[in-house]
């Protein structure tokens, strides 16, 4: 097999290259997807092979786009477009590897991308796109496209690509990543690159170089033959190259690099900056963002009016912004509200004795006089000035066309094809071109940097104004070293004069360039070696772990910082750089940075329970936060938790008497919102000497210790035993989806059915009242409990530890009854521990008549968030994923259950759910315990001897999931030989082990598989996920048993 797949690399021709996939196919991955369209010059050979291998809706139609996967010779994708030009996507999860496929036409975004476990290996060139992976290595097999648009098809591969996961599975962390053009056929481009590059290894850093954003295999201008390829193979290492990355995968450079850094040229001219990639939307936010000496190339940075929001922000992700042009630093300032600095060109800022080391290299050579025309743009008059120019010189003329003319056409074919330019100088190598400056008598150029280059190696030249590429950015150059008498701005009307030649004053040029040298290089070096605690906090924090305290909002000395949200809506700093003056404050205060530690390694643990049955009944557990607040109220003071407001978000709330006390109790599980105030009004409290009590979690505890900065007396902290908070955007998702009718009430944890954690109770404006228990009956807990919501935050959590950051910490103390069987579990319990001799204090002033209070062992608290760590359910990524695009019930499905919520409804009637035809339904099971035949026509099932248990169960799927709020008939013909009386059936969610009764049928008399028994019953699903029939082993049971089936149905009726 290794021999064939080492074959397969270096077959040429799509239809041998089938031939072997048809070999292998059963072993590997092979994804498909169109770029643009498939090749309608496709052989129908070559077509049905394709569909042959499993890729069977696959069509060679114009802009008919597809997707498709093969995982072990399954077909597990096999997506058209429904009309010509949809975009299709696919997102699949097989085992360990996460593939997601997107297939799209010139006209909607003309991209192909194919990702495996996050790595984008198309080579996204128009026609059919293959990958072949090794799920055994992990690792690519292949890469090829097969473009059969054109009258000659044509076929090849990236083998680059294949390098890709070992550059980015190397675990190095360079300093800077740079983001720019610096790989670009133009010359200007590239030495500006190289000089960026020269400067930050200068400044002892360690660098990488992100390449073209999301380019095609074969990409023109990357070929190995262009003279920018080769210069770039031969001044980078080949692991300083970030490997080709598409949109979708840019995002994995931000573990390979500390630093990001935009420039320079003209990378923030909209037009060419690849749809904004070049503002760096993908450098993730506690990531060094700076950039250097960029462009906007015009006084118009071309940015559309709909994505004016977008640059904006990600204007305002920058720690350091510098710009090349005065008219760039007034567009920030104007337009997006950002202050820059003004830097010299790069070009300038490296010394001309590297450009002489690379001259060193070149070949040029001319042995006559002569002067250079670097014309990126040419027409008829510059050909005449050029002219002109030479014979009044006496000289011979070299030109130097666009970098670009050797790779694709432009306004040069014409004059190149009638030879109208004189010893044009075609793909001609960069250190070729700098010798050819360098030893010129004089140039006339239309480019900027030509015109940088001219000064450079201090030659007398003329700058014919470039209105096309940026006219602006030739008054600014020109104009910084008064030199603006050399510029041209009607070629047209240009007038030759022997004052051209007069010597040009670089002696104080050459001063002036050595101060922006030193300038820029200066302020790059500060940038790259930003102290983070000079940052602000949002600059500084990795938001993933933000635990969204507000004690940044809350200490900033300039207001400079308010609570928003992230994607997900939990709540993160937005830092108003208008008003942020980089103290560092916020950042001295962050818990996520640093944690004041608090007490004793080994607390005291209790057991406690209020002998208040009104309290006790009120409360989640045994009442202890209520009885310590009467204390709190007894002493005048104020006391901060979590309330409900009336759109149904929790928010940190102030109470001040005991007739309040309703608002902070009862468990609710969302995160809470701390505004900008509210710690700065504990601090006035405790600064006026009144006491306060201040409830939460322990993250929000030590954000609020953080902030405060010492220890108050008059400040009793508690803490919470917590699992973890989803965010309100999730909770708001989940009433929109699950909850119908205007709610008055809604408690997580009622006491209906005794102490729990899995009662809900909601009360509605028109005082109906629901009571839902457990997961079964209700969507939110169906993804919190298995922590399918956790929070990156919470998973990390650091806050959940001894020594504890309350005074006092506060739970439910599950499974007491397993030690002590004395107290009355049924009526709720609480855990206590204190941490302190504050907490001990406060905890003493309860007595004995208001509450039990036992100690017990620490080991008695197992779990509850304190000796494991936390931890997120498997499917976490996959609901988050998809809470973004859809509708909580939907993001419950595509995330628990193994089809992610797609059906194969084959019925023509949408009521019907089950319709059993032996020839498309059969049962799934498992093999150790189950057996399935079709006898006599029937299909029957057999459980193996000694596997009649529990939990071992067969199921055939339903056509979609049930609805609560219908009815449905379930009937069934069927035949049984079993030793039990009973047999049971059941509906069951394909992503658990949820499972209802809907029959229950006595068949004791009939269990001797001789008599068929029909039976028809109405029933009503509890939750709105089962989505597949159920038999249970365990009711099919003794020697020769057997459940055989003439016919099963489940139809919606009402």
């Amino acid at each position: 097999m290794e021999e064939v797949r080492e074959y397969l690399k270096k077959v040429d021709d799509i239809d041998t290259y089938i031939n072997i996939l048809y070999k292998i196919k059963d072993h590997v991955i092979i994804v498909l997807s169109v770029k643009d369209t498939p090749g309608s010059n496709m052989s129908e050979e070559v077509l049905n092979k394709i569909k042959g291998m499993g890729f069977s809706n696959f069509s060679k139609e114009l802009w008919r786009m597809y997707a498709g996967i093969l995982y072990n010779g399954e077909p597990v994708l096999d997506s058209q477009s429904n009309t010509v030009e949809e975009k299709v996507e696919g997102h699949i999860e097989v085992g360990n590897t996460k593939i997601s496929v997107l297939s799209a036409a010139w006209r909607n975004g003309n991209r192909t991308s194919i990702l495996i476990n996050n790595i984008d290996y198309a080579c996204n060139r128009r026609g059919v796109n293959i990958v072949v992976y090794d799920t055994a290595t992990d690792a690519p097999i292949d890469s090829i496209f097969y473009d059969s648009h054109g009258e000659t098809p044509f076929f090849s591969r990236d083998k680059r690509i294949l390098e890709k996961q070992r550059w980015l599975e190397n675990k190095q962390v360079y300093d800077v990543c740079v983001v720019g053009f610096w790989y670009g056929a133009n010359y200007g481009s590239i030495l500006n690159g190289y000089a960026t590059y020269r400067i930050l290894k200068n400044l002892g850093k360690s660098v990488i170089l992100l390449g073209k954003p999301d380019y095609e295999t074969d990409d023109m201008e990357l070929r190995a033959w262009t003279h920018n390829m080769k210069f770039m193979n031969s001044v980078y290492s080949k692991d300083e190259i970030v490997p080709r990355m598409s949109f979708d995968d840019m995002s994995l450079i931000n573990k390979h690099a500390y630093t990001f850094l935009a420039g320079s040229d003209q990378i923030w001219n909209y037009r060419v900056s690849f749809s904004g990639c070049m503002y760096l939307p993908f450098v993730k936010e506690e990531k060094r963002r700076i950039s250097f000496c960029s462009s906007f190339g015009s006084i118009n940075d071309h940015v559309p009016n709909e994505r004016q929001k977008f640059v904006s922000e990600e204007f305002h992700k920058y720690d350091a912004i510098s710009v090349r042009e005065e008219f760039g630093k007034e567009n920030l300032k104007n337009k997006y509200g950002i202050d820059a600095k003004v830097l010299l060109e790069p070009v300038f800022d490296i010394e001309k004795e590297i450009y002489y080391e690379l001259i060193e290299q070149a070949t040029f050579y001319e042995n006559e006089p002569y002067i250079i025309a670097y014309i990126l743009d040419p027409n008829d008059e510059k050909l005449a000035v050029i002219n002109k120019i030479g014979y009044c010189m006496g000289c011979k003329v070299i030109t130097i066309p666009d970098g670009y003319y050797t790779i694709i056409k432009s306004s040069w074919d014409k004059y190149q094809r009638k030879g109208e330019f004189p010893n044009v100088q075609v793909n001609m190598d960069v250190t070729d071109f700098l010798k050819a400056f360098s030893d010129a008598q004089f140039v006339v150029t239309d480019s900027f940097h030509g015109t940088c280059f001219s000064i450079i190696f201090e030659k007398k030249f003329i700058s014919v104004c470039n209105n096309v590429r940026g006219a602006e950015r030739f008054d600014d150059i020109l104009g910084r070293f008064n030199l603006v008498d050399r510029l041209v701005c009607d070629i047209g009307k240009f007038q030759w004069n022997d004052n051209y030649l007069d010597d040009i004053d670089y002696e104080s040029i050459n001063k002036v360039i050595e101060r922006g040298r030193n300038e820029a290089v200066e302020w790059l070096s500060k940038a790259v070696n930003i102290n983070k605690c000079d940052l602000s906090v949002k600059r500084t924090v990795n938001f993933n772990e933000c635990i969204g305290c507000a004690a940044c909002a809350n200490i900033c000395p300039k207001n400079a910082i308010e609570m928003s949200t992230d994607k997900y809506g939990y709540y993160i700093p937005k830092v108003l750089a208008e008003k942020c003056i980089n103290c560092g404050v916020c950042t001295k205060v962050c818990p996520t940075l640093s944690i004041r530690k608090n007490y004793n390694n080994v607390p005291k643990l209790y057991e406690f329970q209020s002998k208040n049955r009104e309290v006790l009944y009120a409360s989640s557990s045994g009442g202890i936060f209520a009885t310590l607040a009467e204390k709190i109220f007894d002493k005048n003071g104020v006391i901060y938790g979590a309330a409900w407001d009336d759109n149904f978000y929790v928010k940190h709330t102030k109470i001040e008497s005991i007739a309040e006390i309703e608002k902070l109790q009862k468990s609710k599980y969302l995160q809470s919102f701390i505004d900008e105030n509210t710690f700065k009004d504990i601090k006035i409290y405790l600064q006026e000497g009144r006491l306060v009590m201040f409830t939460g979690c322990p993250c929000q505890v030590a954000g609020l210790r953080n902030f405060l900065g010492r220890e108050y007396e008059n400040l009793v902290l508690v803490d919470l035993l917590c699992g973890n908070a989803p965010s309100a955007k999730f909770f708001q998702k989940y009433l929109q989806d699950d909850v119908h009718g205007e709610i008055e009430k809604y408690e997580f944890r009622s006491k209906e059915h005794g102490w729990n954690s899995v009662c809900e109770k909601i009360t509605y404006k028109t005082m109906d009242k629901e009571i839902r228990y457990g997961q079964k009956c209700d969507e939110y807990q169906r993804v919190y409990h298995n922590h399918t919501m956790c929070a990156e935050h919470c998973e990390h959590c650091k806050y959940q530890v001894f020594p504890r950051l309350g005074d006092i910490t506060i739970g439910d103390f599950w499974w007491i009854d397993k030690h002590d069987s004395l107290i009355d579990t049924q009526k709720g319990v609480s855990a206590v521990l204190i941490n302190n001799d504050k907490g001990n204090g406060w905890f003493n002033r309860i007595s004995d008549c208001e509450g039990i209070k036992k100690e017990a062992p620490l080991e008695w608290l197992s779990g509850n968030g304190n000796y494991k760590g936390n931890w997120a359910g498997a499917q976490r990524d996959l609901f988050y994923e998809m809470i973004l695009k859809k509708g909580f019930h939907e993001a419950a499905d595509y995330a628990l259950k193994p089809n992610h919520g797609n059906y194969r409804n084959i019925y023509d009637c949408n009521d019907t759910l089950l319709q059993y035809d032996r020839a498309s339904y059969q049962f799934a099971y498992d093999s150790k315990w189950w057996e399935q035949h079709v006898i006599g026509g029937c299909l029957t099932l057999i459980v193996k001897p000694g596997a009649s248990k529990p939990g071992r169960y067969a199921v055939m799927q339903l056509g979609k999931e049930l609805e609560r709020k219908y009815s449905y008939r379930f009937s069934v013909k069927y035949k049984i030989k079993s030793e039990s009386d009973v047999i049971n059936f059941h509906i069951k969610d394909s992503g658990s082990s949820l499972y209802q009764i809907i029959l229950s049928d006595n068949i004791k008399g009939k269990n001797n598989g001789l008599e068929w028994i029909e039976k028809s019953v109405e029933f009503v699903p509890k939750s709105n996920f089962y989505d597949e029939f159920m038999i249970g082993a365990s009711q099919v049971s003794g020697n020769n048993n057997y459940i055989s089936f003439a016919y099963i149905s489940i139809v919606k009726i009402r």
